[in-house]
């Protein structure tokens, strides 16, 4: 698969550019054809560079789309539910959203096209349940279920984030104090010997080096560290860097499964909701791998789903991917057979989410005794250093 820049144009003469992937400029073209545009030309290129999301985008899409499933759930047309946001609704950004949401539905574009066309505020998987939702004819239903979903994941961050502030303050602070010792404090006692030409204990020696070797290293280390991070963000600004980067990723022993899980996890919570709004399975499977962030699946999944249109078991090539757990295809293989898949996917994304908030609660309950143990050895080991420098002192003094 590979990246186009389709320039379109819509049934009110507005021309737009949108980045679709096909392995093909005609696929691109059609791609875009079946989402009510024109296509004028197709050229390959990167994604654009996503905006920065503005302050509350999470807060303001949950709103949009809760609001939303209500209003067309009463009977509104889209049209005339986004047009009652923009009146009433108090927040600034919500009103500006919601403005700009009607302007491109009555401009043609269908929802969900309006919402890919703001990723900022709407990423994955917003577009594609959306485009689920006006494809089964179930729209309230599905905007319902991705308010649903997106307040359950919201929250569950929020905990881990609430919980992860006295571990990081505490690093931090430890970072520092460690780095203060070792850099002003340790050096004096240093000092002490060289003027009285005595060679510190062994213990204290060890000490003293690091701290001498740390103050000459900390620039290089620090500099190392800003243009190494901004050489990485440079490469991953392209989806075959963050492809690589996620194969690599994959392989990795302890890393791999864990993100196989956070990967079921998230494509069964999509699937289920797309699923149960009445979608079919293959164009389900296609949304739930285009919602995604992992370049390195979306791919082998999409590839999977080209052999399923030519014949091939679903279930079977899912597994050939490699990419979600066993239990995950085992999960599928029997949704399939039965007929439950929606289901099926949905109880296994709940069996995972709750298994992963549970994994990292015991995680952050285990780091924070281990590091305040690791950064007290290490204060220890400073203090036992200085007061054996100390006690030498004395012995070189009688």
């Amino acid at each position: 698969m590979s990246g186009f820049l389709v320039r379109a144009v819509s049934p009110d003469g507005t021309q737009s550019q949108i980045y679709v992937e096909a392995a093909s400029q005609s696929e691109a073209a059609a791609i875009v054809r079946a989402r009510g545009l024109t296509p004028v030309s197709a050229r390959a290129g990167a994604p654009p560079r996503k905006k920065k999301a503005p302050r509350g985008a999470r807060v303001t899409a949950a709103r949009i789309v809760r609001e939303l499933g209500a209003l067309t759930g009463a009977g509104l047309t889209v049209e005339q539910a986004l047009s009652s946001l923009a009146r009433t609704v108090s927040s600034s950004l919500m009103q500006s959203t919601a403005t700009a949401l009607c302007e491109d539905v009555r401009a043609g574009m269908s929802l969900a096209d309006a919402f890919a066309a703001r990723p900022e505020i709407f990423p994955a998987p917003f577009p594609q349940i959306a485009e689920a939702g006006e494809v089964s004819g179930a729209l309230p239903a599905a905007l319902n279920d991705l308010a649903d979903w997106q307040e359950r994941r919201s929250s569950f961050e929020g905990e881990i984030m609430g919980a992860l502030i006295y571990p990081v303050i505490l690093m931090v602070l430890s970072f520092f104090a460690v780095s203060g010792l070792l850099v002003f404090v340790v050096p004096r006692f240093e000092q002490v010997f060289t003027d009285m030409g005595a060679a510190p204990p062994p213990f204290a020696a060890g000490v003293f080096a690091t701290a001498r070797w740390l103050a000459k290293a900390a620039p290089f280390i620090l500099g190392g560290g800003f243009i190494s991070a901004f050489l990485v963000g440079l490469w991953l600004r392209s989806v075959d860097a963050r492809r690589k980067a996620y194969a690599f990723a994959h392989r990795l022993p302890g890393i791999g499964p864990l993100l196989r899980a956070l990967l079921a996890a998230r494509f069964c919570r999509v699937l289920a909701v797309l699923l149960t709004n009445g979608l079919s399975a293959v164009p389900s499977f296609r949304l739930a791998s285009a919602s995604l962030t992992d370049e390195y699946a979306k791919t082998k999944l999409e590839e999977a789903l080209t052999e399923v249109r030519r014949g091939a078991s679903l279930q079977e090539q899912i597994a050939a991917t490699g990419v979600l757990p066993p239990l995950a295809v085992e999960i599928i293989r029997v949704g399939e057979q039965t007929g439950e898949l929606g289901k099926a996917t949905d109880r296994l994304a709940t069996l995972l989410e709750n298994r992963m908030e549970r994994g990292a609660r015991t995680a952050l309950h285990l780091a924070e005794p281990a590091l305040i143990g690791f950064v007290g050895l290490i204060v220890g080991v400073i203090i036992v250093s200085i007061l054996l420098a100390l006690v030498s002192i004395n012995d070189i003094g009688i």
